[in-house]
């Protein structure tokens, strides 16, 4: 393109040239000069004369000339290169509709038999058919514990193949923040008593009705505050707060964990990442919740992020709009 347009300025000063030329010899009256330039010359001076303007114009066009085959040449390959381009994006996206296609078939084939699994196993646990010696509940306890891992992940690979695939629908409702929060925080209780996590809260007064998918914002509420407590030492703290900010509502998790250095701050978002090993906290992740926040966060036309740093805890923030179905 950059030929072409060299192309278009070259003639564009031959024009505007001649048409000054023209303009000068018309407002300073040059054609009686020309005229008798013209007839007081030897007829072989102006042979000469004629004859250097006849090789500068065949020498601007055939320059002209090449400089428009180079033009038409880029031209021609930049299509190309377009054409490329699209066939492989279309080729991508049938790509990825069919593995999105395998993975909704390979995990309703997994969770199926891995439901099972789990079922018998907490049966064997519960004593349904009779008392297990030490050794196998153990060994019962490990099989339950792995299928529900599996069973986590399955479901967190799932749902982040329909969020990137497009076919994640919004069902958009009217729900109170305090509501939201005490149904997610049943179940932060649990993990937070286990880990011996003091969990609090803090709601603003003026913040009170949400317009919003429920389901997804119980998901992200979820998966920033079970992460906090999971990252979070024993006899720690991990705060949950929500505040009004314009229009918008802004969501703090913060603990008081070991924190993240430069180099996890820049990949936490990222699939399949990992907060730390398995030895540090004691936890094995997917390392697809955070990711799976930032998607949904993206959907409900708002963002997260985290501010961290080593030793000092992290905070996670995720701010999303007030009335989602204004902006929706």
């Amino acid at each position: 393109m950059s030929n072409e347009h060299n192309l278009q300025r070259d003639t564009f000063l031959v024009v505007v040239g001649g048409i000054i030329v023209f303009f000068l010899t018309l407002v300073f009256d040059l054609f009686d000069h020309i005229i008798e330039f013209l007839v007081t010359h030897e007829a072989w001076e102006l042979d000469e004369f004629f004859t250097l303007t006849a090789y500068t114009t065949v020498a601007l066009l055939i320059f002209s000339y090449r400089r428009w085959k180079e033009a038409n040449r880029e031209l021609v390959s930049r299509k190309e290169l377009e054409k490329d381009l699209i066939r492989a994006k279309n080729e991508a996206d049938i790509a990825n509709m069919r593995l999105s296609k395998f993975l909704a078939d390979m995990s309703h084939e997994l969770r199926t038999p891995l439901n099972s699994v789990i079922g018998f196993s907490e049966m064997l646990q519960d004593d349904t058919f009779g008392p297990l010696n030490e050794k196998q509940m153990d060994y019962v306890r490990n099989i339950s514990m792995s299928g529900s891992h599996l069973l986590h992940l399955i479901n967190q690979l799932l749902d982040l193949a329909k969020i990137e695939s497009g076919k994640v629908g919004m069902n958009i409702e009217e729900f109170h923040v305090q509501e939201l929060f005490d149904e997610v925080g049943s179940i932060l209780e649990v993990l937070a008593r286990k880990k011996k996590v003091d969990l609090t809260y803090d709601i603003d007064a003026e913040l009170d009705i949400l317009n919003a998918d429920k389901v997804k914002m119980k998901q992200m509420l979820f998966n920033l505050a079970s992460n906090a407590i999971k990252f979070t030492p024993e006899e720690g703290h991990v705060k949950l707060e929500a505040k009004k900010d314009g229009d918008m509502v802004l969501i703090r998790v913060t603990d008081s964990g070991h924190g993240i250095d430069a180099a996890g701050l820049r990949k936490i978002f990222e699939p399949f990442e990992q907060l730390g090993t398995t030895e540090e906290t004691g936890y094995k992740g997917t390392g697809l919740g955070l990711s799976i926040v930032q998607e949904l966060a993206i959907l409900h036309k708002g963002k997260v992020w985290v501010e961290s740093e080593l030793g000092n805890g992290s905070t996670f923030f995720l701010k999303l709009p007030i009335n989602l179905s204004i902006t929706h």
